[in-house]
């Protein structure tokens, strides 16, 4: 068959389907494309989930591939426990990466209430760090995120955040900071 006379077939089956049968074929053809795209689209999701799995799934794996600290005994694992913590005199270098990390984050930290929690006969000192800090609701979600990622021993124990009104931009956060030391270096 060449061009023309196929082009003369499909107008007279068009005729003969009238204007309603070409707008359902019409409606049928843009259903099929339609279906197609979003099977692609889909296909592209969860070709997109899996690669989150995976990622997640390593992410478990370098976790647990920590040594099992089972062969030691228990003074050998409160050891390895205990080197974990920073000395009692390293204290003020965690608190001045506190107060870069809020300048950094461009908050204004006017002043701030240190107090040692003391337990006897524990070894692990504890110091509660109240910071008021100000500035925009993500400088300072930003601010805690920085202070907790590289801070392994800095605990946020409270976290209150005040508005003066409900469209303001800057909020007054008090945050309260545990920070644990060794105090048997």
């Amino acid at each position: 068959m060449n061009a023309v006379v196929l082009q003369r077939h499909i107008e007279y089956r068009l005729r003969q389907l009238g204007t309603t049968g070409t707008i359902g074929l019409g409606l049928i053809a843009v259903a099929v494309a339609a279906w197609f795209t979003l099977v692609q689209w889909n296909e592209n999701e969860i070709a997109s989930t899996a690669r989150r799995i995976k990622a997640v799934q390593q992410q478990v794996a370098n976790k647990s591939s920590l040594p099992v600290s089972s062969s030691l005994n228990r003074e050998e694992q409160l050891r390895v426990f205990y080197k974990n913590f920073d000395s009692v005199d390293k204290l003020p270098d965690t608190l001045r990466s506190l107060y870069k990390a809020a300048d950094k984050q461009g908050l204004t930290l006017e002043t701030g209430e240190y107090t040692r929690v003391q337990n006897t006969g524990e070894r692990l000192a504890r110091y509660r760090v109240g910071l008021p800090v100000k500035g925009t609701f993500k400088q300072v979600l930003s601010f805690m995120d920085v202070v907790l990622k590289d801070n392994a021993t800095v605990a946020l124990e409270n976290a209150a955040f005040k508005r003066d009104k409900v469209d303001d931009a800057m909020v007054e956060a008090k945050l309260m900071f545990t920070l644990f030391v060794d105090t048997q270096p």
